[in-house]
């Protein structure tokens, strides 16, 4: 009988957990290591092992919560031998530091292979994504597996088996009475994993102008030249002297203001300016500019020979005047959204997921009913929102056609920060 193998799911989200215990109740053996436990993922699975408690023959896992161990006890009081039971505690270093000593996080196992033999010689195994947890194992979350079924001496089962004595033979027996240990010690990965993220606290809340502008070779401002170009009306705070107005200057301009914001460090040439004046009135009948950017269809650099300009402005459009103050910009990063105090998830009203079949039927009946106790289902979050109640500009619809977002490469950012300041990402 050949190998066979089936990939489970055509969908994200797909309940395994009634096709593993399927397999638990009619096999002579089962050996599980999975990198994360929960209570729940547990429940799912465990009422056949604790009907024979001596069929898990191993058990490895990564990493769990306190509940998580209290479930590991469970089946030791349900009879399964304590040194079939083991915890992988993966890897670490010494640090030297005072407060860190070691790496919290550290490279861990990540495994998820259910493994099960049976009487007539065969065996199955799911190897994939899920861990023993709830969310996996009934079909909340995303997840991607391969099942394979086929004789027990087949060659891939070999290495099946081999990577689970591997794990196996890397982790310590589980211990009831260090659970508290345990549970710390996948806290302390937790914590270092949230150190990781770096979300960054050092913006600076400053207004500043940014030109991405395609330019012939021979057209270069120089210190002391002053630029005209326009900016939707209505954006305030545009103010002489502390507005910087960054300019950068491409052969041919990238295909949209976001790819020109990524490749700002590849521009053929950039400025720093300073802004002179802003006319929100359109006051400005004949003004001294040494040059203009003409905005459309996409922003061109042009001199004015005289240095003398008669602008047409647009309705819609306010007037401002920059001087170059030096031929280099400092390296930023640019946010054009106030910052928020958090956001809220932006749910869609047509994708929901439930644990089983079962209880999307009963949660359909019970709205159909009006029962407000039905049971919660998961939406799915399609963005993300700022927090309804945090403060916006008051000048917010302005600043939106000066965004990345809106096609124009004539940009207004609300807070930026030095790229230089920015930690070492660490790619584990």
């Amino acid at each position: 009988m050949p190998l066979t193998s089936t990939v489970l799911f055509g969908v994200p989200q797909q309940e395994i957990s009634n096709l593993l215990m399927d397999r638990i109740i009619n096999s002579s053996t089962t050996s599980i290591v999975s990198g994360f436990v929960t209570p729940g993922g547990l429940a799912a699975i465990s009422g056949p092992i604790k009907t024979r408690p001596r069929c898990l023959k191993t058990l490895v896992i990564g990493a769990a919560t306190y509940p998580g161990f209290r479930a590991l006890d469970e089946l030791i009081a349900a009879g399964v031998p304590v040194n079939h039971l083991h915890v992988h505690l993966g890897h670490s270093a010494e640090t030297g530091g005072r407060k860190n000593p070691f790496a919290r996080y550290h490279p861990m196992l990540h495994s998820k292979i259910y493994y099960m033999e049976f009487r007539d010689g065969k065996a199955s195994a799911f190897i994939g994504s899920h861990n023993m947890t709830s969310f996996a194992l009934t079909g909340l979350n995303g997840e991607a597996a391969v099942m394979l079924e086929g004789p027990t001496n087949s060659p891939e089962f070999r290495k099946v088996r081999d990577h689970i004595d591997a794990a196996r033979s890397q982790a310590v027996t589980y211990s009831p009475g260090m659970k508290e240990a345990y549970a710390w010690w996948a806290r302390e990965f937790i914590d270092g994993l949230r150190a990781e993220i770096h979300l960054p606290q050092d913006w600076t809340v400053i207004r500043t102008i940014l030109l991405f502008v395609s330019a012939a070779r021979s057209n270069r401002p120089k210190p002391g030249d002053h630029i005209y170009f326009e900016i939707p009306a209505g954006i305030e705070q545009i103010e002489s002297l502390k507005t910087e107005t960054h300019l950068f200057l491409f052969d041919n301009l990238p295909s949209d203001p976001w790819e020109a914001i990524h490749d700002a460090r590849s521009a053929v040439a950039q400025y720093n300016c300073k802004t002179l004046g802003a006319e929100n009135r359109q006051g400005n009948r004949e003004l001294t500019a040494h040059w203009r950017i003409e905005a459309t269809p996409n922003p061109v650099l042009k001199s004015v020979p005289s240095a003398i300009y008669r602008p047409r402005t647009p309705n819609g459009m306010q007037q401002v005047r920059v001087e170059v103050s030096a031929a280099n910009v400092e390296v930023f990063e640019y946010q054009f959204e106030r910052e928020a105090k958090g956001w809220d998830p932006d749910y869609s009203h047509d994708h929901k997921v439930f644990p089983s079949q079962e209880i999307e039927n009963e949660v359909a009946l019970l709205e159909a009913q009006g029962d407000p106790k039905s049971p919660r289902a998961w939406k799915l979050v399609k963005g993300l929102i700022p927090r309804q109640g945090s403060a916006k500009e008051k000048d917010e619809a302005a600043l939106m056609l000066a965004s990345p977002d809106s096609g124009s490469f004539i940009l207004v950012s609300l807070r930026r920060r030095r790229k230089d300041l920015f930690p070492q990402e660490n790619d584990s």
